[in-house]
């Protein structure tokens, strides 16, 4: 009998054990590292500050780093439009999974960590914004959070304005909403019905109901859908029905002392729609003279004056941070020139200095030279405008054209002696107030028509809004060496003049431009 081989099973015993701490041990070598600047084999460039990091750090933490080193091979990146302190507290996050908010840096993060699309970051900034939310910064957390990726944000924010709308009226970040963000804010349902619907003027007068009603449905529509109807909109007649959802920003200037005129750099906005003057951020440089302009939602203030030079500095404000920003500086310096938008680009003609002419590029921050005026004497009283894809010059009494698709000018043969202070455009038509005759120009027939006496003498700026021209400035007429303060409104339809406002608007040769909303 075969003997038997019995071979006795070897059981192998196994229990895992985890390190609770590698996890902070692994992220306090790694940061060390960073401190030491050992294997760092990337660099984040924010304006003239390098940051040396890990490459494997960021890609782990932040999805858009892992998609940008999938592309790039170089060993840096430059960030623009983005706060250095976010930048590093990130970074600081990245290698020890902490982070510290205060109330002045949390709008930098949440910005910074949405861009890096680090979630759990940006999370807890909206929820600190939200436990931190108050009548100072409610109206700039509104603004800021307009993106998809912040819409709970914003809604909070938007709660919180309807909420404590009565408290909020008379802040001076609800002066300067444009007109359609205000309608945004207002307009949803529940608000219309718990505020309007509900108004006690409204349940105990049934004399004024339907006059208040009808009055804030107007407010509410759309500009190319009102209709002016007796009866609807309750006026003396058609005409007077005007819609002046508008601002005037005035910007720099000059105060008069004892004949001695002093330059500053302080700006206030006019809102037409509430009758009120507000002091906004001072610009950067003293400046008068200059020109200004309105593109695309952005303010700018270009050239000017200051201790009897002409100046080449350009300014834009941010109406987020309540600031102006130097731009490109132009070619030349000028003062007293017309200036004027054709196809996103800013045009500046002529001035005391010469007939050089340049554009500006918003997109790109540059300047570029276009082709002079074809004139050899300059005047103060030089002004411009756009119509139908040209841009018409007035200099002395000389007329020009540019059409910038072209790139040259064209001498004009217009008969208008009169000297002409201001030029604005509307459809159609050229508009020049003069400081005697008015007229105005249709260049489809090119013919000049007369406009009524305006009360206004030799008036300092002239802007158009919806369908009205707006004079401010000038002299009084009973007292010549008085700055006349009230502003005078031309209506284009039914060629009327009429004095709108009396208030205490000194303009004297500063910028000065409208902002719709």
């Amino acid at each position: 009998m075969a003997a038997s081989c019995v071979v006795a099973d070897k059981s192998t015993a196994e229990k895992k054990h985890k390190n609770s701490d590698y996890g902070n041990t692994f992220l306090n070598g790694l940061n060390k590292m960073r401190f030491a600047q050992k294997h760092c084999d990337f660099v984040l460039e924010v304006g003239r500050e390098r940051i040396k990091v890990h490459k494997v750090a960021l890609e782990i933490a932040s999805p858009y780093f892992a998609g940008m080193f999938g592309k790039k091979r170089e060993g840096k990146v430059k960030l623009k439009d983005v706060s250095i302190n976010a930048v590093k507290t990130l970074v600081e996050y990245v290698y020890t999974g902490t982070i510290t908010f205060t109330e002045d840096d949390v709008e930098g993060l949440l910005i910074t960590s949405d861009l890096f699309q680090i979630d759990w970051v940006k999370k807890e900034c909206e929820k600190f914004l939200e436990s931190t939310m108050n009548s100072s910064n409610c109206f700039r957390i509104w603004s800021y959070s307009d993106m998809p990726s912040c819409k709970s944000l914003r809604d909070v924010a938007h709660k919180y304005i309807l909420g404590h709308f009565d408290d909020l009226f008379e802040r001076e970040e609800l002066l300067l909403l444009a007109f359609e963000e205000i309608k945004e804010l207002i307009s949803r349902p529940p608000f219309l019905r718990n505020n309007v619907s509900t108004e006690p003027l409204l349940k105990e007068d049934p004399k004024y109901d339907k006059l208040l009603l009808d009055a804030a449905i107007y407010q509410l529509t759309p500009v190319n859908e009102q209709i002016c109807v007796p009866g609807r909109v309750r006026t003396k007649k058609v005409t007077e029905c005007y819609n002046e959802n508008f601002h005037v920003f005035l910007l720099g200037g000059a105060d008069t002392n004892n004949g001695y005129f002093y330059v500053h750099n302080r700006c206030k906005v006019y809102d037409f729609y509430r009758r009120k003057l507000v002091s906004i951020a001072n610009m950067n440089s003293r400046t008068c003279k200059n020109s200004a302009i309105a593109l695309n939602g952005t303010v700018y203030s270009m050239g000017g004056m200051c201790s009897g030079s002409s100046l080449k500095t350009a300014e834009r404000y941010d109406p987020i941070n309540k600031r102006w920003d130097y731009i490109a500086p132009m070619a030349e310096a000028r003062s007293r020139f017309p200036i004027c938008t054709h196809n996103g680009l800013i045009y500046v003609i002529g001035g005391l200095t010469g007939g050089t002419v340049e554009r500006y590029s918003p997109a790109i921050d540059k300047w570029e030279s276009c082709q002079s005026l074809p004139c050899s004497n300059y005047s103060r009283f030089s002004s411009a405008a756009v119509v139908d894809n040209n841009i018409y010059s007035f200099v002395r009494n000389s007329w020009f054209s540019f059409d910038p698709r072209e790139g040259c000018w064209r001498t004009l043969k217009l008969m208008n002696n009169e000297t002409c202070f201001r030029v604005v455009s509307y459809d159609h038509t050229l508009f020049c107030i003069g400081d005697g005759e008015n007229k105005y120009l249709d260049v489809r027939v090119n013919r000049w028509e007369s406009m009524p006496p305006k009360t206004k003498i030799a008036p300092t700026s002239a802007v158009v809004a919806a369908d009205n021209i707006y004079l401010f400035g000038g002299i009084e007429a009973t007292r010549p060496f008085k700055f006349d303060c009230s502003v005078e409104r031309y209506n284009i339809r039914n060629k009327e003049w009429t004095i709108v406002d009396s208030t205490e608007i000194v303009h004297h040769s500063e910028g000065i431009v409208t902002y719709n909303g």
